[in-house]
């Protein structure tokens, strides 16, 4: 998945020619359409270097490419004006008389939209866990303000007495050092089976946001998840969906492919709500379908880990 993406190419001729229907035949003048953005909630960073000329086509040509170059920033997580806009105009689709092939068009474009800006949110509290050397050796999940989730074998494995996590490692970005911050080794809560450890971060990553944690999801064979991770240490990967394979009292098994540094990693549902984070290999015990790995359900850990996040 690509979350910064919310208009693909083939979509854009569409999207111009529906909007300049709209601004050509609903409104007939560049101060309507400027009231049109103010009214939708896009930002006044997006609104003022528009040329509100009175040319229907040239106006949504450059509204467009407007949208396709726009950078959701972490200060504002949840805001695309390409949603806000859509959204706007569906919320009205009846007094502004938008045709139905439009309608399609902006529900389409405003669904991925949203389901893109929760991506975002999701994948902006997941950081890289690395060892003194900055080597990737796991993944993480912020849980409260200053609280990491991740898996405890990590750090067994590792032999690591000190470690850090980088917030922000993507593929599009620069390593910046406030995005990186020092873990206190001295654990709030941890086991080996099942395999967590809730561990305190010595700074507060302020610019970040604890995910949402779901400890009384109903977890089914079958049912479809994404996983945000750093595998291999590399810049952090949104998965395709995967599925649930086994259901357990303490664990699951899922089908989405992972790697070395994937440890630890949140598991995500279609809500986008935390229902489990990734182990890896589940070890000796009970019969794994072949192609899947480990997990630990929420549910497993939440009496260990709730009275710790506030």
């Amino acid at each position: 998945m690509k979350p910064e993406i919310f208009l693909d190419q083939n979509d854009v001729v569409c999207l111009e020619n529906s909007l300049e229907k709209f601004f050509a035949t609903r409104f007939d003048n560049a101060i309507s359409w400027r009231s049109i953005f103010s009214s939708s909630g896009v930002e006044d960073s997006f609104i003022r270097p528009l040329i509100f000329i009175s040319n229907p086509v040239e106006f949504s040509n450059r509204v467009v490419a407007k949208f396709k170059d726009y950078k959701v920033s972490n200060q504002r997580i949840d805001h695309h004006p390409i949603v806000k806009l859509l959204q706007y105009l569906l919320n009205r689709k009846e007094s502004y008389e938008i045709e139905d092939q439009d309608i399609k068009l902006f529900t389409k474009l405003a669904e991925r939209g949203w389901e893109n800006l929760n991506a975002l949110k999701a994948r902006n509290t997941v950081c890289r866990i690395e060892s003194p050397k900055g080597m990737g050796i796991a993944t993480g999940v912020l849980v409260g303000k200053n609280l990491l989730l991740t898996c405890n074998h990590i750090f067994n494995k590792t032999q690591v007495r000190q470690a850090w996590i980088r917030f922000n490692y993507n593929a599009d970005s620069s390593q910046l050092d406030n995005d990186l911050f020092e873990l206190d080794m001295t654990f709030v809560s941890y086991n080996n089976r099942p395999d967590y450890a809730l561990v305190k971060i010595k700074d507060n990553p302020e610019q970040q946001k604890a995910i949402f944690i779901n400890e009384t999801s109903i977890l089914d064979s079958g049912q479809d998840i994404r996983i945000i991770h750093h595998p291999q240490g590399n810049p952090v990967i949104i998965s395709d969906f995967g599925q649930i394979t086994q259901v357990g009292e303490d664990y699951i098994d899922h089908n989405v492919k992972t790697d070395n540094g994937s440890s630890g990693a949140p598991i995500f549902n279609r809500q986008w709500e935390l229902i489990a984070i990734h182990q890896g290999n589940p070890g000796i015990g009970r019969t794994v379908t072949p192609g899947s790995t480990g997990g630990i359900p929420i549910r497993a850990i939440w009496n260990q880990i709730s009275p710790h996040l506030g």
